[in-house]
């Protein structure tokens, strides 16, 4: 019998047969557990989500592993393929951004209880819940998750989620941990946990042999990183995507598979300090720069945002691929920031060196 045609099985073997994909049975399996998924909603569809909110709701998907395992793209295949009624698609991150103004905006407006105030308005953009990277790090966001969480499932929520961690891995040594663990205990019940195996780590063998640094920016260079691009979105079409960064909006026009693609005066000449930048690092795998100037005295606050971009890419494990003006080691020209820039080289050849080699 062959597949309905729009499943998410269905669209992954034909990226399959197309040789957009590797085949790679940890993906496949996954794929598979989607798909079951998709047709419990598609058939509560039919029938007007009468599951919602009952004990008939289908438990959601936890899904873990290591990077570059394809866990994004396999929840995107899914979320598209999802009826377009009751879906929202986050970064956890940005859920959470969006979680807390919304319960400081319930408490301005003297509700009983701003936590299911917030829960209410959440659940109204959507039952099924598609989060990328569920990852915590933030006391805050600890403090309130279990609460918020049990108040989205009350009201019917499916949750998708891919991590790299476990869940009983979640927020590992942080503090109050043992206020944090009855939503370990209580995502566990909601949902069906499962480790995409070992396997090709997509962006590490797209990425084998690419040099980290191309010069200098012309045309040409301009193409082979839009090539670079297109394969590690995985012919996906690209997306607009806002970061939320302690109130600000940091708007990345091309984004996709975890990646972005971004000029150097969008980020560097902007107004961003360096806890933006270690947000950004936080809700990406890897930067795709283009057009890096020579950085001279006139430079001098777009060269220091450019240091705290390398670090904050090379404190999380994040890669960089840099197109500019000149090499690496003549890109800063200036007198204040010589001493430190030392250590950004080193940084970029080491991210070469450690996320860009086979």
């Amino acid at each position: 019998m062959s597949e309905p045609q729009n499943t998410p099985l269905y669209v992954y073997k034909n990226l399959l047969a197309e040789g957009k994909l590797n085949k790679d049975a940890g993906q496949f399996s996954v794929i598979n557990e989607l798909n079951i998924l998709y047709f419990s909603i598609l058939n509560n569809v039919k029938t007007k989500w009468k599951f919602w909110a009952s004990s008939a709701t289908p438990k959601g998907l936890y899904l873990f592993g290591g990077v570059g395992r394809g866990k994004t793209m396999l929840m995107d295949l899914f979320f598209a393929a999802c009826p377009d009624q009751e879906k929202q698609r986050l970064h956890f991150h940005d859920f959470m951004v969006q979680a807390h103004n919304l319960i400081n905006q319930a408490r301005k407006e003297n509700a009983e209880d701003p936590i299911e105030t917030a829960s209410e308005r959440i659940i109204q953009n959507g039952r099924l819940v598609c989060f990328d990277e569920m990852e915590v790090r933030d006391i805050a966001d600890a403090m309130i998750i279990n609460r918020l969480f049990v108040s989205l499932w009350q009201r019917g929520m499916i949750l998708v989620s891919t991590s790299n961690r476990h869940p009983d891995e979640l927020y590992k040594n942080g503090l109050h941990r043992d206020r944090f663990m009855p939503f370990i205990d209580e995502l566990k019940s909601k949902v069906r946990i499962v480790n995409i195996q070992k396997g090709d780590d997509f962006r590490k063998r797209i990425l084998a042999g690419t040099d980290g640094w191309l010069f200098p920016f012309n045309e040409q260079t301009k193409i082979k990183l839009s090539l670079l691009f297109r394969k590690l979105l995985q012919e996906r079409p690209p997306q607009k995507e806002t970061v939320n960064s302690t109130g600000r909006e940091i708007i990345f026009p091309k984004t996709g598979s975890d990646i972005a693609f971004v000029y150097f005066n969008e980020l560097c000449c902007s107004a961003l300090a360096a806890g933006d930048f270690l947000m950004i690092a936080d809700r990406f795998k890897g930067l795709i720069m283009l057009d890096v100037p020579i950085l001279g005295n006139d430079q001098r606050d777009a060269a220091r945002r450019f240091m705290w971009l390398v670090d904050a890419l090379y404190d999380r494990g994040r890669f960089l691929v840099v197109g500019a003006a000149v090499e690496k080691e003549k890109i800063y020209v200036g007198e204040d920031w010589q001493f430190e820039f030392n250590r950004t080289l080193s940084r970029l050849t080491q991210m070469s060196r450690h996320h860009l080699s086979e």
